[in-house]
């Protein structure tokens, strides 16, 4: 009796042991004081935000890009030279040492391509230019001691009808018993058509005191094309405001305000 009493203890704890091989005891409760801190999302990345396209304001309206301009073609006319008095004589010696002697560019050219405008060797007074061709010249101011000397492109277009350039050469010093207010005098340099010289103020119009006259010189390339080359100077105080008297062609062909200035 008592060892199946024993034998049937024995065979519950058995049952007990394996039902608690078959299922886990319960979680212990959590302790007053402790707080699970939740779980910390995963951290993405942002989200890729799409390239739009630059929108111009108000303030820089959508052009396109400039193309940069495509430069001329080299010139095919020679060098121009000089007609009837304006080529070089042997007076004209001083005036061209004096800016061949400052002035290396000069000194490279030779008498035949020289096309003087003014001369006055006595005064040491004088303009002469050259042409490498019919887009560029130099222009050589000569008074006294002081020389200039100006290479530059002609205008692309035509500034009016028959003339491609007025421009001023610079301010020079007034010679003594010369009228002028501001002690100098603007020397204006044009480039017009040729075949029509020579040139002078325009009918009876009266250039102020102290204005010199009009001179003209005739440059030629070799497809026969002319071109005729002026200066004239006022005093430096006269020169505004634009306008003034014309300087006309003797047909009236080629007429101009002696102080606009007509460059680019």
């Amino acid at each position: 009796m008592r060892r199946a009493t024993v034998l049937a203890a024995a065979g519950c704890g058995l049952v007990m042991l394996a039902a608690a091989s078959c299922a886990l005891p319960p979680a212990p409760p959590l302790s007053p004081k402790y707080s699970p801190s939740p779980a910390p999302s995963p951290t993405l990345p942002p989200s890729p935000v799409p390239s739009v396209p630059s929108v111009p304001t108000a303030t820089s309206p959508a052009t396109p890009s400039p193309v940069p301009s495509t430069p001329q073609a080299p010139s095919t006319s020679g060098p121009a030279a000089p007609v009837g008095q304006a080529q070089v004589t042997p007076a004209d010696a001083p005036l061209l040492e004096a800016v061949r002697r400052r002035w290396p560019v000069a000194g490279a050219q030779s008498d035949d391509s020289i096309i003087v405008i003014h001369r006055e060797p006595e005064a040491g007074a004088g303009e002469f230019a050259w042409m490498p061709d019919d887009r560029h010249y130099c222009l050589a101011v000569v008074r006294g001691e002081r020389t200039d000397l100006s290479c530059r492109p002609l205008p692309a277009s035509w500034a009016r009808i028959g003339i491609r350039l007025v421009t001023k050469s610079g301010l020079h010093p007034v010679e003594p018993g010369e009228s002028g207010a501001s002690g100098t005098r603007t020397v204006f340099f044009a480039v017009v058509d040729g075949g029509h010289g020579p040139y002078q103020y325009a009918g009876s119009a009266t250039p102020s005191p102290g204005a010199g006259p009009v001179r003209d010189a005739t440059a030629v390339f070799a497809s026969g094309r002319t071109l005729s080359l002026l200066t004239y100077e006022r005093p430096s105080a006269d020169v505004l405001p634009r306008g003034g008297p014309d300087i006309c062609s003797t047909d009236n062909a080629i007429c101009f305000p002696a102080l606009d200035a007509y460059v680019g």
